[in-house]
């Protein structure tokens, strides 16, 4: 063994080859390193060819590519361990980072590997053979290596000839013409070729992939338990598999977060996209790392446009996928919430483990996921309050969506160029820049349109913040992307002192539970209703003069609406307690509810009056909630017809605290006014509804009604009687089959009515 002044150098055992292999849980991250190595800017090729052939009846995998290729030192260090210098070049950053890529990639797809590689310096050839060094009963790890001159001959040195034996010998190419015409494949001045043969196989000596079911793919094979199911990573259980799970191409698709190479797959170009520019319905939010406070991370959120059921986060690291679908905040719940939301994010200050195919399990990141949880919750809340805005849309993962934006990359120069809506760009044809209808953008010389860099704050106005996707937090409540955060995405409930002194106004709790009021108000179904047009209108309640925003504002159901006392327009907030205008006997519907300040506005047919108890079960804490309090809002109909809010009134609920009412009550703010507003004004459109649907059934009795009149005016009908040889009617039997027709029909109108 060599030494260096006396110390003995770390041996490394030919074993170790297939040991290091195993970082690889997942096929197609085998794949991954070697594209990796293509695209770092030492090499930074244009293109990449992957295909599956055969020498010599050896099923093979080949990858080739148009970079600059490899002098001899390079390629010793590249089938050695742990040599890595790459370094950014003109802002593109190298993924390769411990120098093991092609090892533990090629060693996994197959037991042996040749590459060929020529540049300027010459042409160049070495393998890294499992087989080679098992039948020479190796002790360390071998990689014999030869060289060419631009005359084409052997650059004879004094190992030169053995390494040209154990090549020849122990590969698939037994002389040096065969070795000279795989060169002669690379096409151009430069570039790299590497055949990998003895793929991996399973126990009934099937390869690991599938070259059969496409051919211009190269697929994991289905599951053989006998449910035919796709093939799907570990982590995703009970999860529907995406294609990148068992489609290379698919995989290919989303490998980089702005693609600066094209892969082209079997013989076809495989189209890549932009991820962050493939959504629907995109906004983009920012998250600042406590740990990193100078750092602004932009996250980038919509709807996937293919497919519902692949949702999650995309994370990325320089430019390369790390992380697909990892789902968080409320997509990790047993639920419907957060189905077709896609997060897109480039998260360089994280650290990638060595197969390139998670993050190291650090606080961190453990931060950044649940940052990125709360982060997808706001999105999610904001895009379903929009949507609920039309109640008889369909929700928004249901919708067919198209990306908002269409871009394509030009095959000459690779550069990215945004496209108008309406046109179309076949998969099949090159595109170019000279096609570009954009005047600006028709040059490959003209640099791309620059992206959105400066963003420093969420683009969209999160109306429904401080809401939980399934508890409403009170309001006022903190939000911070570093409160704590469970990994479910769900913020915890946990509050000191100075966090409940920001979401108590005065330092003193809301009032334990609420009630309203709303005097001779009736929510009609959309069956059963029997009141007229006249009716409706004088139980239409008062619009404030500025028109809610519906998009913004949602129109929810009853069991869904979150209710906050407020007041509405000419209202008088001070006045005194005055009680309901219902019967006395008659029992008042009550329904408790409520987690945080959530609660639900329910209205009844069944009484003139109905009382909505909203209960807030804060922390509790007799020094910051001394006293419980009802407020009850009283709503009454005006002789005009109109509904007016007479205020807030409050009842005692065991302790003498009447002084404190008329101050209670001043103390609501203008969002609650504002809330109040609005959801009187959803109130009037609903009604309105009603009032269109009674208005037609009015109108079809006015026409059956017509209709048996003119049936009994009939005088064909009546000859019917007087005809001769008709018999004549008995008294028991006085009513014709007309009167018969006028009494059903008559019945019948009035069951609609």
């Amino acid at each position: 063994m060599a030494a260096d002044k006396g110390i003995r150098l770390s041996a490394l055992n030919p074993k170790f080859l297939h040991t290091n292999s195993t970082s690889h849980t997942w096929p197609f991250s085998a794949f991954a390193e070697l594209i990796d190595n293509a695209y770092d800017p030492d090499v930074n090729a244009k293109h990449i060819w992957i295909d599956q052939t055969a020498i010599k009846n050896n099923i093979c995998l080949t990858f080739a590519d148009d970079g600059n290729g490899m002098t001899l030192d390079k390629l010793y260090k590249m089938l050695s361990f742990g040599f890595s210098d790459k370094h950014e070049v003109k802002g593109h950053h190298p993924i390769g980072l411990y120098g093991n890529g092609f090892k533990s990639g090629s060693m996994w797809l197959g037991k042996d590997a040749i590459v060929f590689t020529k540049n300027k310096s010459g042409m160049h050839v070495g393998m890294l053979s499992q087989s080679y060094l098992e039948k020479i009963n190796a002790q360390h790890v071998l990689v014999p290596i030869i060289s060419f001159n631009e005359q084409r001959q052997l650059v004879q040195t004094p190992d030169s000839e053995a390494n040209l034996q154990a090549i020849t010998t122990y590969s698939l190419l037994n002389s040096e013409p065969e070795l000279l015409a795989e060169l002669d494949a690379i096409t151009g001045p430069k570039g790299t070729r590497i055949i990998i043969w003895n793929l991996r196989r399973d126990t009934s000596g099937e390869t690991e992939f599938d070259f059969e079911t496409d051919e211009y793919d190269i697929r994991i094979p289905a599951e053989t338990d006998g449910m035919n199911e796709n093939y799907r990573m570990q982590e995703r259980v009970n999860q529907t598999a995406p294609d990148c799970d068992f489609s290379l191409r698919a995989y290919c698709k989303i490998l980089y977060l702005k693609p600066r190479m094209q892969i082209i797959l079997r013989g076809q170009k495989v189209q890549t996209q932009l991820v962050a520019k493939n959504l629907a319905y995109t906004e983009k939010d920012v998250y600042k790392p406590k740990c990193l406070p100078s750092l602004i991370i932009k996250i980038t959120f919509g709807y996937n446009c293919r497919n519902k059921e692949h949702y999650g986060i995309m994370m990325y690291h320089k430019n390369r996928l790390i992380k697909a679908y990892k789902r968080v905040g409320c997509q990790l719940q047993a639920n419907n919430m957060g189905v077709g939301v896609v997060g897109v994010v480039e998260c360089n200050f994280l650290k990638p483990i060595h197969n390139k195919q998670d993050f190291d399990d650090t606080k961190v990141y453990r931060l950044t996921l649940a940052a990125l949880g709360t982060k997808l919750n706001d999105y999610w809340i904001e895009m379903k309050a929009k949507k609920r805005s039309d109640p008889l849309s369909r929700p928004v993962e249901d919708i067919q969506k198209t990306p908002d934006q269409k871009w394509v990359q030009c095959d000459d120069c690779l550069k990215w160029r945004k496209l108008p809506d309406g046109v179309a760009v076949s998969k099949k044809d090159t595109w170019s820049c000279k096609f570009n209808t954009d005047p600006r953008f028709r040059d490959c010389s003209v640099p791309e349109e620059p992206e959105d860099d400066d963003i420093t704050q969420c683009t969209y106005e999160k109306t429904q913040k401080g809401r939980n996707c399934s508890v409403t937090e009170e309001p006022g409540a903190p939000d911070d992307d570093d409160i704590p955060h469970s990994s479910n995405g769900k913020t915890s409930k946990r509050r000191n002192s100075k966090q409940l002194q920001q979401v108590t106004p005065n330092k003193r709790r809301p009032p334990s539970e609420r009630y309203f009021c709303l005097n001779d108000f009736q929510l009609f179904q959309e069956t059963g209703m029997s009141k007229s047009s006249e009716q409706l209108q004088q139980v239409t309640p008062a619009v404030p003069n500025t028109p809610p925003n519906w998009e913004m504002q949602p129109s929810l159901s009853s069991n869904e609406r979150p209710f906050v006392p407020n007041q509405c327009q000419e209202t008088d907030i001070n006045q005194s307690y005055i009680p309901p205008l219902s019967n006395e006997n008659t029992p008042t519907k009550q329904k408790p509810i409520g987690s945080e300040t959530s609660a639900l506005l329910q209205g009844s047919g069944d009484d003139d009056d109905d009382v909505i108890i909203i209960e807030d079960k804060g922390t509790s804490s007799s020094s910051v909630a001394p006293e419980n309090k009802n407020y009850e809002l009283h709503v009454k109909r005006e002789e005009n017809g109109g509904y007016d809010c007479n205020g807030i009134a409050q009842r005692e609920m065991g302790t003498p605290q009447e002084a404190h009412d008329q101050e209670s009550s001043k103390h609501t703010t203008d969002q609650e006014k504002e809330s109040l507003k609005k959801y009187c004004g959803e109130l009037f459109v609903k009604v309105k509804g009603l009032e269109e649907k009674v208005s037609d059934l009015e109108n079809k009795y006015e026409q059956a009604c017509k209709e048996i009149n003119r049936l009994k005016e009939c005088k064909v009908l009546q000859n019917l009687k007087e005809e001769p040889g008709t018999e004549t009617q008995k008294p028991a039997e006085k009513n014709s089959n007309v009167d018969d027709m006028s009494l059903q029909l008559n019945g019948s109108s009035t069951e609609h009515d």
